[in-house]
């Protein structure tokens, strides 16, 4: 028994100094030189941001600006979000919730593994190894989608934007992002998109 246990003892042992050294090396490091690294990370992500809402952060929908707002408002409940604030007046809906919604955790881990080697890589020129402690966690962060509704040519225009807004501390000790990974964000549009065309669908809607 002694033998069979002794490679889990030894795991569990360098699993634990992996976490003291973590624990050692976050406690060395400045807040500042915290807050520059996430300055960083999202400026690099924030250009990559842009140019997925550029590329597809705006579709034109062949439906009345009314029948598409009641769309977009159910298609961002269906994906559990919460709607705070709208206007039909003005064509703008608010919707927020617990991340990594509107993605579900499986999607979400999914897509941040895809960027989180960038990330560790901007990480790494501010605070050195504590770069391999840092995961996208969606704990302690609420998810905020926003969308315009406004009349176009053949029916409507839909603009959304996607941002990340923090309501408890991270536990990994460094501050939080403003942008998704630019991976989540697009898995994030499409699955907006897919539901609003579920919707539209669902409905007797006219241009």
């Amino acid at each position: 028994m002694a033998n069979a246990s002794s490679p889990q003892l030894a795991q569990r042992q360098r699993i634990w100094i992996s976490l003291m050294i973590t624990l050692a090396l976050a406690a060395c490091v400045s807040q500042e030189t915290k807050r520059d690294a996430i300055n960083d990370i999202n400026a690099e992500f924030k250009a990559q941001y842009e140019a997925a809402l550029a590329k597809d952060g705006s579709h034109i929908v062949k439906a009345s600006p009314e029948c598409t707002f009641d769309a977009t408002n159910a298609g961002l409940v269906s994906l559990g979000m919460v709607i705070k604030q709208q206007s039909r007046g003005l064509g703008y809906i608010q919707a927020e919730a617990p991340a990594p919604l509107p993605l579900t955790r499986s999607e979400w881990d999914r897509a941040s593994a895809i960027d989180l080697p960038k990330a560790k890589e901007i990480l790494r020129r501010h605070v050195g190894p504590l770069a391999e402690a840092f995961q996208f966690e969606p704990q302690g962060l609420d998810t905020v989608i926003t969308a315009t509704v406004i009349e176009a040519s053949g029916g409507a225009q839909v603009s959304l934007t996607m941002r990340l807004r923090e309501v408890a501390p991270p536990q990994s000790g460094l501050p939080r992002r403003e942008y998704p990974p630019p991976s989540a964000l697009q898995v994030g549009l499409d699955k907006i998109w897919g539901a609003l065309d579920r919707e539209l669908k669902a409905r007797p809607c006219k241009s």
